[in-house]
């Protein structure tokens, strides 16, 4: 298993992969470009040199891009539907050029408007990523419930990749959204549960990165809310029971959680990572890599100040 995180590439992609090498990061997730806009400007070519630099130097691998927020394959209205299309294709084709292994996107929301022509619209966008050259492999991921939306469950996401070849459309399964969807995986014995019917109904073949993410929300919430790593409804003891089941050791798991002080990451690195150790998912040396304390960001004169964050009430 290798850990990472989500990291803001507003600075530089070359700057995300060295705050991942500072603070431990074995994978990384970026978006490609602003996560905001429909339209991002051409990759200049020593930015990608500099990124792939930087992964090299801190011995980051694999590469996993986020879709844009914006992007709905799901979408009815026949404008947003094309800018959704175009844009990923676009990122997928960005991804390549960044030497990513994986594209994550949502499955999307039809609307109102119906699961059976949203699942149609989503299937030909992924149909024209297939036929992108060297392209990334697309990773559907699950989602929280939410009203309208695709991919909730495994079924839902059997309908989306049936037919499809098995190394170039496979699956992303976020902690927090299996939780709020009503997926109970906080003992040993329901992970293996879920597991099983995720390897009977998807196959864990197709099971290719984790989003390893605490919930604000409860089981059967639907809420589509992460949570600092402990600090959630799945906690220590039910991510630790996650992690202890041997068929996820080999995956890359990528942390999403909120980021609104300046050691939010580190601080949820080392948290995941001490879990990790203790469910048998990663060695010591992987452990050791995360620091304890604050490190300096991307080279900062000075190492910086934080605020602890209040104990979370019972």
């Amino acid at each position: 298993m290798r850990l990472g995180m989500h990291l803001p590439s507003g600075k530089s992609l070359a700057s995300a992969a060295e705050r991942g090498g500072e603070i431990g990061c074995r994978t990384l997730q970026i978006f490609s470009g602003n996560p905001r806009g429909w339209t991002k400007p051409p990759l200049d070519p020593k930015v990608v040199a500099d990124f792939k630099a930087a992964l090299n130097d801190a011995g980051i691998d694999p590469v996993v891009v986020h879709a844009t927020y914006l992007i709905n394959l799901a979408a009815p209205d026949d404008r947003i539907y094309k800018l959704s299309e175009t844009a990923f294709l676009d990122e997928l084709n960005r991804s390549t050029e960044l030497g990513a292994g994986f594209y994550v996107v949502h499955c999307g929301s039809h609307k109102g408007t119906g699961e059976v022509p949203a699942r149609e619209r989503i299937r030909a966008a992924l149909a024209k990523a297939c036929e992108l050259p060297d392209a990334p492999v697309v990773l559907l991921e699950n989602t929280a419930g939410t009203s309208n939306s695709m991919g909730t469950s495994f079924h839902d996401l059997k309908a989306l990749a049936d037919g499809f070849p098995r190394d170039r459309i496979g699956f992303c399964l976020d902690t927090c959204h299996a939780l709020a969807a009503g997926f109970e995986i906080r003992t040993s014995a329901e992970v293996k549960g879920v597991l099983d019917d995720f390897d009977e109904i998807l196959g864990l073949d197709r099971l290719r990165c984790l989003h390893l993410n605490d919930s604000k929300g409860d089981l059967h919430s639907r809420l589509d809310r992460h949570e600092h790593i402990g600090e959630g409804t799945l906690r220590a003891k039910g991510i630790k029971a996650f992690l202890s089941d041997k068929r996820l050791h080999d995956l890359p798991v990528i942390l999403e959680t909120p980021q609104k002080e300046e050691d939010d990451d580190r601080r949820d690195l080392r948290r995941a990572a001490e879990i990790a150790f203790a469910a048998g998912a990663i060695d010591r040396d992987h452990l050791n890599a995360v620091p304890k304390k604050p490190v300096r960001r991307n080279g900062a004169k000075k190492p910086p100040t934080f605020k602890k964050r209040g104990k979370r009430k019972s």
